[in-house]
């Protein structure tokens, strides 16, 4: 009896019909110019006004440059006045310890109105973001891939990123874009401009917390002198416009914020929902930050950044896949074991998961790691949407949890590619 041959069907993308991926990225950005786009157009540009957003306390940061002299930046009474002549909001507006550097960024766009500087970097926002969504996009993905316009996608419809950041007229993503930007130039065998894209994120040192040490650990000696450079940069420009004792005074403006708002305080004045870092997670439990609990804390972030040593330190002979997969684990436990984690800031697992995704994509897998990495992104997308209010109601901030679950999925993909390498090896 003669065998009827096999038909040959084409092999879809690993997640899944490339059509229904498609239709879904369709539908992704029409809710978004709907919800987002059409509404901020009609409000801003239509209507000239601004939501009551952040972008009123970088605005007044650079209107003090403008206006008093270089020591009075870090004066929390003025910073009040500024602000709330700018904008004025209920609450008031907290302390600004940001670096002198973004202070002299802003202060061009305080020679504009501001309603027009707003839109100007609510713009300026969108294309860096999707500047840094498409180095990773298309260093990971091929340019035939049918999934490249759904993860654009699902790239700008995670929630922090829409509210926290864009509208918030927030700085994240330029952190985003300088990271993308460093493992894009880290692949093209660039370390010295890999370093120098990691100093633009000097803004927030908190998001190099873990990431430096990566450097140093890994013997990326180049990458750290081209970071060494960007900050020694950062510093001599900032002190030729605004003088030595700016620092002095920034990081009085530091330590000051630091005993009232981070570090193992029981009490915050930050609004502990809307923030993701482990610290904040364990202050807004329900019965508060405990001995036990602070205790139990410090142990599993203790255990887990020993693992994080251990991976990198055995990265320089693992390969290509090992190291980016490595990166994005860096980077989800950065949002993690960390004690300043903003919402906004959180856009960085957008580039963990990018990240990891395209690994998978070319390791082998027997699928249930594709599974498990497809049901904690998707979960990471959904549940942004409502986990500020979820934490206020409940206490626990699910997104903490959510990063926990990614990174120590991407621990167990480092374990499993390690082992196909000594495999290999043999």
């Amino acid at each position: 009896m003669t065998q009827t041959p096999a038909i040959q069907r084409p092999r879809p993308d690993w997640l899944g019909n490339p059509p229904k991926w498609k239709d879904l990225s369709y539908i992704i950005w029409g809710l978004l110019f709907v919800g987002f786009i059409l509404p901020f157009c009609i409000v801003v540009f239509a209507n000239h006004q601004v939501p009551d957003a952040d972008f009123a306390e970088f605005y007044g940061l650079g209107r003090i440059l403008n206006e008093y002299p270089p020591h009075d930046l870090y004066n929390y009474d003025l910073q009040q006045k500024v602000c709330q002549q700018i904008h004025p909001r209920a609450g008031g507006y907290g302390p600004l310890p940001y670096p002198p550097f973004v202070a002299l960024l802003f202060r061009p766009l305080t020679w504009l109105p501001y309603w027009v500087a707003y839109s100007l970097w609510v713009v300026l926002t969108l294309v860096l973001y999707g500047a840094g969504l498409r180095l990773i996009v298309q260093r990971f993905f091929a340019p035939d891939s049918s999934l490249r316009p759904l993860l654009y996608a699902l790239g700008y419809s995670y929630f922090p990123f829409i509210a926290y950041t864009a509208g918030n007229g927030q700085l994240a993503a330029t952190g985003f874009f300088a990271v993308a930007l460093a493992l894009h130039e880290e692949k093209n065998e660039r370390p010295i401009r890999s370093g120098l894209a990691l100093s633009l994120c000097l803004y927030k040192p908190t998001i190099l917390l873990l990431v430096v040490p990566m450097l140093l650990v890994t013997r990326r000696i180049r990458a750290f002198a081209g970071f060494a450079c960007g900050a020694l940069l950062l510093v001599a420009i900032t002190t030729a416009f605004e003088g030595a004792t700016i620092w002095e005074e920034f990081l009085g403006a530091i330590f000051s914020f630091g005993n009232s708002s981070v570090g193992m305080k029981s009490h915050s004045i930050l609004p502990l929902a809307k923030y993701v870092d482990l610290s904040s997670f364990s202050s807004n439990l329900p019965e508060g930050r405990s001995g036990p609990a602070v205790a139990i804390f410090a142990i599993a972030s203790l255990a887990t950044f020993v693992v994080l040593i251990r991976f990198w330190w055995s990265s320089r002979t693992k390969g290509d896949n090992y190291n980016a997969l490595l990166w994005a684990a860096t980077l989800t436990w950065t949002l993690v074991l960390n004690i300043y984690v903003p919402l906004y800031d959180s856009i960085l697992v957008v580039l963990s998961m990018l990240v990891t995704a395209g690994t998978l994509r070319s390791i082998p897998d027997d699928g249930a790691g594709r599974r498990c990495f497809i049901a904690i992104s998707t979960l990471i997308v959904i549940c942004s949407w409502f986990s500020v209010p979820l934490s206020r109601s409940t206490g626990i901030q699910c997104m903490t949890l959510l990063f926990a679950c990614l990174g120590i999925l991407q621990f167990i993909l480092l374990r499993g590619l390690a082992g196909q390498f000594v495999s290999d090896s043999n």
